[in-house]
């Protein structure tokens, strides 16, 4: 009931995100503080300029990719990772900013990285080689699709 909870509430804070950074969301920062969305939630979404309207897709990828981020920091701290704050993100659901990449190579690189994401919170005394397998599913998706964020993803294995 507890992991219930909290993949819903992680689900909503993921929709809330999405639709914060939006570009279709004609509402302005006021309009959006009224709708209890205040200023200091959308700075996320400030810096990221993308002129061709971000697809949903694009925008799980940089939620997923701020997850690594924060999974790098706590495996380098120490800490054990735990699947509750890091629930897996069904990206290949959703809309893609290409629609040609739904493609079946593109479906067998989405379920090797979902394996490989289970298999981190599987091998709790070995989670930076299975944080750093997970990376590398990464890696050889993106060389074939969308090669935009490898210069970014190749910065999170830990040496």
């Amino acid at each position: 009931m507890k992991k219930l909870i909290i993949f819903t509430l992680a689900g909503f804070l993921a929709l809330m995100l999405l639709e914060a950074c939006n570009n279709n969301n004609t509402k302005n920062i006021d309009t959006a503080k009224e709708d209890s969305l205040s200023k200091d939630s959308l700075k996320a979404c400030g810096p990221i300029m993308d002129p061709n309207n971000p697809k949903p897709m694009a925008l799980m990828m940089r939620l997923m990719a701020a997850n690594a981020d924060s999974m790098r920091s706590q495996l380098l701290r120490g800490e054990a990772l735990d699947s509750a704050n890091y629930p897996f993100i069904k990206f290949y659901l959703v809309e893609p900013t290409d629609p040609n990449v739904l493609e079946p190579q593109f479906f067998e690189n989405a379920r090797l990285f979902q394996a490989a994401y289970k298999d981190l919170f599987e091998h709790p005394k070995e989670q930076k080689k299975y944080y750093n397998l997970m990376i590398n599913s990464c890696i050889k998706c993106h060389e074939s699709y969308c090669s935009g964020p490898l210069r970014r993803i190749n910065k999170f294995p830990i040496q």
